[in-house]
């Protein structure tokens, strides 16, 4: 008898995988799979196994993942920048929670893989009130966030900078997404502004070169404002939020994560903050910690 070649065992282990998947989903009545693959061939398997199962399905690539989904799953974008398996299926949970995907008290099993890799090794069971602080009681408003591609790709644009600092150092800074005027009501700014006078296209997070600024910046004291288009309105801004009972920061963060904390409490925003010291990112929004990846 041939010896199976390595793909051919893949191909194995991650058939057994989603059928096991399926098979328990089914026997706790669990509803919805999450599903963490790149794979025309992963999606071809899941397809195979499924019954009347709603699918969500994890990708970088929007483009390629806009293909063939059917009607009732959904799509959920998270970015390229390397995070821990984890991370991926902690970013994935509240997104899809986010948009309305799942309750928060749903139990979800999530089929994944390595990062780059060609097979899913990896099945767990998930459930966001349970697994994560930040849904435990009353959080049917929280869970209600404006989320959007410009809070992802400043996820992205975080997760790279505290992966690759600037010039061999560690960067450490704030992004808040919000209304500007809003904004504008919580901050003072440290500097001149050095965004002011240039045209909205070339302060937008999309552009690439102003990206590569937005790093040069980062190493000014203070953070950025940017609007819900991904704008960004102004850099070296200190946040001059007062700390109120609803701010909810853990022993060991910083003035940083308090200030940033403080800011969503007040504001109907978004803060995104790299730690220098350990290269974590941390989201806040309405004073609370809703994810940390790194």
């Amino acid at each position: 008898m041939p010896k199976k070649t390595n793909n051919q065992i893949e191909i194995n282990e991650t058939r057994l995988l989603i059928d096991y998947g399926f098979n328990l989903a089914r026997n706790l009545k669990i509803k919805t799979v999450l599903v963490i693959g790149e794979l025309v061939t992963d999606r071809k398997m899941v397809d195979k196994h499924r019954e009347n199962e709603s699918i969500i399905w994890v990708s970088r690539d929007a483009e390629k993942a806009q293909q063939d989904i059917k009607k009732g799953d959904h799509l959920v974008f998270i970015p390229h920048s390397p995070v821990e398996r984890m991370d991926q299926i902690s970013l994935a949970l509240i997104l899809s929670v986010m948009h309305g995907y799942v309750k928060e008290d749903d139990s979800i099993v999530c089929l994944l893989g390595v990062s780059g890799s060609k097979r899913l090794d990896n099945l767990l069971i998930a459930n966001p009130q349970r697994d994560f602080e930040w849904f435990k009681g009353d959080s049917l408003e929280k869970s209600r966030l404006p989320i959007s591609q410009e809070f992802i790709r400043l996820i992205d644009i975080a997760l790279r900078f505290a992966n690759e600092g600037r010039e061999g150092k560690s960067i450490g800074t704030v992004f808040l997404l919000g209304d500007i005027e809003e904004l504008n009501s919580i901050a003072r700014p440290l500097i001149l502004n050095p965004c002011h006078g240039h045209p909205r296209k070339s302060r937008s997070i999309y552009d690439s070169e102003f990206v590569e600024t937005m790093r040069e910046f980062s190493a000014l004291d203070g953070g950025f404002l940017i609007d819900r288009k991904g704008v960004v309105e102004a850099a070296g801004v200190y946040l001059d939020a007062p700390v109120t009972g609803t701010v909810k920061v853990q022993r060991g963060l910083g003035s940083r994560h308090l200030a940033a904390a403080a800011a969503t409490a007040l504001s109907n925003s978004v803060a995104i903050v790299i730690s220098e010291s350990s290269g974590t990112v941390t989201v806040f929004s309405k004073g609370l910690k809703v994810l940390s990846l790194g």
